[in-house]
């Protein structure tokens, strides 16, 4: 009876051991794979939220969740299995090779549906294992068999198990930033009290909007495509007749470097960051209200009598697009959702991602000229889409000729951009607008057409802001961030300190950023910050820092 106590015991102290261990693994393979780079900050400031059911997790995300807990328990009850299993004896192979082949099949049933490549190779490795352990215990290829089982008992025993269990965890800490995150607490500080943010609701902005504003989002559209030497033709040449040479290139700065994150950056001057272990787009989908401690372009616009519309062709939900705009100071949104509910585009014509450009356009045009009809001041701010991977050619441009490339696709969207800009010229409203055509972010993809862009120097976003023209920059590589204060000051604005966020006016010759202002926000303007957290939850973080 002892002996049967003191092997329960060495197997439930092993599965005990070995699910720490699997479990661990387990958990960063699922957030490298689930989330975005996550942190310990994130990761105690999420298990606030969902403490006090600010935040809840996707539904998909639990089921992967508990898959990995379930192959966690399997792998352990495996090792736990064979770690206690006597080495020596023959004549009992009916229990040990029966329930080594009962282990095996679990393999196979417990997972379920949801399976992943690396989990299909440490499956067969330890299948064939299993497989092996039973045929020694059953007199058959005992020798292979009892080698096998005591290189596993050596290698997962003692000191080497304890050395393999803390490699783990100090790579698990390392992996979370555990020691960054409490050197930024106790050593750097919060980068965004030092002074190189500057908090709009402290800035008095006067004055009135004298124009209309445009922005158009290009998505992933950059600078760089204009380079023939790089690219084997200038694929801007479409909007050519609008833009011309452009006067301002956006450096691309961290947390702005995906759609919503562009967006936010270039309409509040910050960067969009993960505050959970939830990535940057889907924080927004997850909380109700979005970044409301922020004070916004759309806010001031909409505090000066502007009616704000955003116009978007794929998912407004996605992102928490929708919540963004309508949090901050916009009366109209229209997303793909929205679209079909109104039956204003057949979703028949629409391709996989969103609706084509070329609705888009046309959709934006018919509103415009209703805008303009009422006389009222507005803000019109639209997205492309058909460069979204894996790219898209819309129907006007197949019955041109375009070709099915990445090429094709650049020029196709940005013929629509054009077409849209070219019915404001023909109807005479130039002075009457303030028109930013701007890329939401470099293109994401390492390769176009052959082209690899990984290694290209000198790479920017897309910047053309029509203004007037006594208004001249006084740097022509900015931020993101930089266009908050910058559209303010083109319409009419006056921004006292002509900063806002993390923005400098470009037109403003008094006030600058230092010369390494783009290396340190590169550098910091992602790390820990309690005051960014208080600007998604004011008043649950406290802004009083």
């Amino acid at each position: 009876m002892s002996t049967v106590r003191t092997v329960l015991f060495r197997f439930f102290r092993s599965f005990l051991v070995f699910f720490l261990l699997c479990f661990t693994v387990a958990f960063l393979i699922m957030s490298k794979r689930e989330f975005d780079e996550v942190t310990i900050n994130q990761v105690l400031f999420h298990m606030q939220l969902m403490r006090d059911n600010i935040v809840t997790m996707p539904g998909d995300f639990i089921q992967v969740f508990f898959w990995h807990v379930r192959n966690a328990v399997l792998c352990a009850f495996t090792f736990a299995f064979i770690r206690v299993l006597p080495l020596e004896g023959r004549g009992r192979a009916g229990l040990p090779a029966a329930c080594c082949l009962v282990l095996s099949a679990l393999w196979f049933l417990v997972p379920g549906t949801f399976i992943d490549d690396l989990f299909v190779k440490v499956r067969w490795l330890i299948v064939a294992f299993l497989v092996l352990t039973a045929a020694g215990t059953a007199g058959w290829l005992e020798g292979l068999s009892m080698k096998a089982r005591r290189l596993f008992c050596w290698t997962f025993s003692g000191r080497r198990l304890a050395v393999l269990w803390g490699g783990i965890l100090v790579y698990s800490m390392f992996y979370v930033n555990f020691f960054t995150f409490f050197q930024e607490q106790a050593v750097i500080g919060d980068f965004y009290t030092e002074g190189a943010y500057v908090d709009p609701r402290t800035v008095k902005v006067s004055g009135t909007g004298t124009k209309n504003l445009l922005i158009i989002y290009c998505e992933s559209i950059e600078d760089t495509f204009g380079r023939a030497e790089i690219m084997g033709e200038d694929l801007l040449a479409p909007i050519r007749p609008s833009i011309r040479t452009p006067d301002l290139r956006i450096d691309q700065m961290p947390g702005a470097d995906f759609t919503i994150g562009g967006i936010v950056a270039s309409q509040c001057g910050i960067p969009l960051k993960s505050i959970s272990i939830l990535s940057g787009n889907l924080t927004g989908w997850a909380l109700d209200r979005y970044l409301p401690g922020a004070v916004c372009l759309g806010d001031y616009l909409k505090a000066d009598g502007y009616h704000n519309v955003y116009y978007n062709g794929s998912s407004g939900v996605f992102s928490g697009l929708d919540k963004f705009f309508r949090s901050h100071g916009y009366q109209e949104f229209m997303g793909k959702e929205d679209w079909i509910e109104k039956k204003h585009v057949d979703p028949a014509t629409m391709n996989t991602w969103a609706i084509y450009d070329s609705d888009m356009v046309d959709r934006s045009i018919e509103r415009m000229d209703e805008l303009m009809a009422e006389g009222k001041k507005f803000s019109f701010a639209l997205s492309t889409m058909d460069t979204h991977e894996p790219g898209f050619l819309s129907p006007p441009c197949v019955d041109q000729g375009f070709p099915e490339s990445w090429a094709g696709y650049v020029k196709c969207s940005l013929s629509q951009v054009e077409r849209l800009l070219r019915h404001i010229r023909d109807k005479g409203w130039e002075d009457r607008f303030v028109i930013l055509v701007m890329g939401d972010h470099e293109t994401r993809m390492p390769e176009m057409d052959g082209v690899d862009l990984k290694h290209v120097k000198g790479r920017y976003v897309l910047c053309s802001l029509t203004r007037d023209a006594e208004l001249i920059p006084v740097r022509s590589i900015i931020t993101h961030f930089d266009l908050f204060p910058t559209l303010l000051a083109a319409l009419g604005f006056s921004v006292e300190g002509d900063r806002l966020g993390f923005g400098y006016n470009v037109f403003s010759a008094d006030v600058q950023p230092e010369k390494n202002y783009r290396d340190k926000l590169r550098k910091r303007v992602l790390s820990h910050s309690r005051f960014y957290e208080s600007l998604w939850l004011p008043e649950y973080v406290g802004s009083e820092e």
